[in-house]
């Protein structure tokens, strides 16, 4: 499709767009996921005529977001932490702390790599990132291509990836939240079916004991993974079992770990 009319096809050339790049940005983050990093969300933003992004000589971009405490263990503090990517100057990592004034470009280290690199190529650069923060990278930014120009060849480029979700309905928040259920489905079955688990002392107010099941409970109710809603609800049950029956009742309650039997 080309949008010879940068004026009266804004809006259709903007939804394409941010269809593309929210596509690339879930990509990037099913590789991160499988590789266990906290990824908390991701945005996409196609308006590739907007004059405001001048400021920041780009226009179209996506990012990857993680949690703060993802960026407390990276870097010691909360902040702001993501990977960046800009439809000029590709991927960045950027750590903003709490209350520094700072810029997203102020501690941008660029990835270099091209435009549109492939995700695990991304996975790894963050693996870089982890090793070293401060010093992965370049401090020095990339220009692949001018702002505002060719914006079907970068619609094109982006189209390998894949939109953002299964359907018209499915936006890259929604395909995320999807994305994390299932890895963290993984992850809770893994842990459940290691080999050589100990039973371990741990102290509980009653209150602790009542939020967890809470947390719990909001994750029955959150998830679109069916599985791992059923590992959430008899995880709650098994804890609340064994509060009342005591640690003579640990490996009697465990239905969680049944459930995640059946799940390898």
């Amino acid at each position: 499709m080309t949008y010879a009319n940068a004026e009266d096809c804004s809006p259709p050339l903007r939804g394409a767009l941010e269809s593309v790049i929210g596509g690339y940005m879930t990509v990037v983050a099913e590789v991160l996921l499988a590789e266990e990093v906290p990824v908390a969300g991701v945005s996409a933003y196609g308006d590739v005529h907007d004059p405001s992004q001048d400021d920041f000589e780009g226009d179209v971009e996506g990012s990857v977001e993680f949690t703060a405490a993802f960026s407390r263990t990276l870097l010691g503090d909360g902040g702001e932490t993501g990977l960046l990517w800009c439809g000029v100057s590709g991927w960045c990592f950027f750590h903003i702390p709490e209350g520094s004034g700072r810029s997203l470009l102020d501690s941008a280290r660029w990835m270099g790599s091209g435009l549109t690199p492939a995700p695990v190529r991304v996975a790894a650069f963050l693996s870089e990132v982890r090793l070293d923060p401060r010093e992965a990278g370049s401090a020095e930014r990339p220009f692949y291509r001018a702002p505002h120009s060719e914006p079907d060849a970068l619609l094109g480029r982006l189209e390998a990836f894949g939109a953002a979700g299964e359907g018209p309905e499915l936006g890259p928040d929604d395909a995320v939240t999807r994305l994390r259920s299932t890895a963290c489905r993984r992850r809770a079955v893994e842990a459940l079916t290691a080999e050589g688990q100990e039973i371990v002392d741990v102290a509980l107010h009653t209150g602790e004991l009542e939020a967890l099941a809470g947390l719990l409970e909001y994750v029955e109710g959150a998830t679109p993974d069916d599985a791992l809603r059923e590992l959430a609800r008899r995880l709650a049950r098994d804890l609340a079992l064994r509060a009342r029956d005591g640690v003579e009742s640990v490996d009697e309650h465990r239905e969680a770990f049944s459930y995640a039997e059946e799940q390898c």
